[in-house]
């Protein structure tokens, strides 16, 4: 059977056809969402996401979180993560960098190597979840 210049023609337009239809469907900001990787995200895009914040709070557990943070991140030999008072700029990004990368001078250590960029961002979402303090104050 061979495939003539007339009916690649054909299939090609009727894809480019079918392709656009079901992406006026979608909005565009999800595909850019989808498209860029959870590392470059400057905002978390789970915050509130009730699955992934049970994704962070297993995590939690799982890695040992709590021992240092205690367990609804009210601090212990790590700082406090649920109040509104930090040393360094609490963002998301700053937050998803320090459990990233650690910060030296301390016991925090860099889950990079452990974690995915999504799980990062599970557990900062999680954190998110515990906030105590003044909404007022809240950056991220």
């Amino acid at each position: 059977m061979w495939i003539t210049f007339v009916s690649l023609k054909r299939l090609f337009l009727w894809n480019i056809t079918f392709g656009i239809l079901i992406f006026s469907f979608i909005p565009m900001t999800a595909i850019a969402d989808e498209m860029i990787a959870p590392e470059n995200w400057k905002t978390n895009l789970y915050t509130g996401d009730l699955d992934a914040i049970a994704a962070g709070k297993s995590l939690w557990k799982n890695i040992g979180c709590y021992s240092c943070h205690g367990q609804r991140a009210e601090g212990g030999v790590g700082p406090n993560l649920s109040d509104d008072v930090w040393v360094y700029k609490p963002t998301d990004k700053t937050l998803y960098n320090t459990i990233s990368r650690g910060r030296s001078g301390t016991n925090m250590v860099g889950w990079s190597k452990e974690l995915s960029p999504g799980q990062i961002w599970q557990l900062v979402a999680f954190i998110r979840s515990l906030y105590i303090g003044d909404p007022a104050k809240i950056i991220w």
